[in-house]
């Protein structure tokens, strides 16, 4: 290869070219630094039908999908500063029945310019556990338990067992889950298609669920509000709590339940039939008691002061 060296002109360059000539450099210069601060991630490693994989560390996307390989694969990129590791392995080459990775970073600032994808065998058991970061969860029938602060999880899976505790996340669930139990600070909850076993906690978001059918359900609140239209299954146990809240409830037309509502100091209003709350305890808030078919279904509504409304 030949190199030419080339003699710049003796002549001053004018401050307008000089300038210029300055800007075209750092321009220049930062996309390769920009590249430079990403890191690519690809691990691919055989793994047991039914792995137990912990992740641990903030990044700024994280999703988790299922499919029918015996093989772990993550893949994806870290900004610079942020160092991973991955613990796996099984002696003789036997595919991995655990594997462990941690994700160290400055702060969440640096970590959120991260994503990574792994991908787990449907059967799987995934604990995620997070500063700020965005998990997105699909296709995993084994278990999943995710702890995140901030950012948002979303789930489109129908796992034995699903659990997800939150601060200011909010968590959205796709799927029938067995067992579901899902708790926030003050992100918002909703859950589309229903739970054997569901237990939902929130302080300050709401909660709703939307379609499917529930046997077992507890669902908590103390300000935030809670919107209720699946189906109690028959002998269906629900029970809906909160301080101050709004309680919305949709009932189905021809099912059989018994219900009973009572608010301390709120109101109760039905729109679902013509029974009529009667005044609460020491002539305060309200009561309304409601018997349909054999009453195989029963659902308990409480409230302190906030509003409980009935609808069909």
């Amino acid at each position: 290869m030949t190199h030419r060296r080339v003699t710049p002109s003796r002549r001053p360059l004018a401050p307008v070219v000089r300038a210029a000539l300055a800007l075209a450099c750092g321009v220049a210069l930062a996309a390769p630094a920009t590249a430079r601060a990403q890191r690519r991630i690809d691990e691919r490693h055989a793994a047991a039908p039914d792995l137990y994989f912990r992740i641990s560390g903030s990044v700024g996307t994280l999703r988790v999908i299922g499919w029918e390989k015996d093989s772990l694969v993550i893949t994806g990129t870290l900004p610079a500063g942020v160092r991973a590791e991955l613990g796996i392995g099984e002696p003789g080459g036997v595919p991995a029945r655990g594997a462990k990775m941690y994700i160290e970073s400055p702060n969440d600032a640096v970590a959120a310019g991260g994503s990574l994808e792994v991908r787990v065998p449907a059967r799987a058991r995934v604990w995620i556990k997070s500063g700020t970061a965005n998990v997105d969860a699909r296709d995993v029938t084994g278990g999943l338990d995710l702890n995140v602060i901030g950012g948002s999880v979303r789930i489109a899976a129908s796992p034995r067992e699903l659990q997800v505790e939150a601060m200011d996340a909010g968590v959205e669930i796709t799927g029938t889950p067995r067992w579901l139990r899902a708790k926030t600070a003050s992100g918002d909850i909703t859950v589309r298609g229903g739970a054997a076993d569901v237990a939902l906690t929130s302080v300050s978001g709401s909660i709703r669920m939307i379609d499917g059918s529930v046997e077992r359900g507890r669902v908590e609140t103390v300000t935030g509000g809670i919107s209720f239209s699946a189906t109690a299954a028959r002998g269906a146990d629900l029970t809906f709590d909160t301080h101050s809240g709004p309680i919305d409830l949709r009932l189905p037309g021809a099912g059989q339940f018994t219900l009973t509502a009572s608010s301390v100091t709120g109101a109760v209003e039905n729109h679902f039939d013509k029974s009529r709350p009667t005044p609460g305890r020491e002539g305060r808030g309200a009561e309304l008691a409601i018997a349909r078919g054999n009453e195989s279904a029963r659902i308990t509504i409480r409230s302190f002061k906030g509003t409980i409304t009935l609808r069909p």
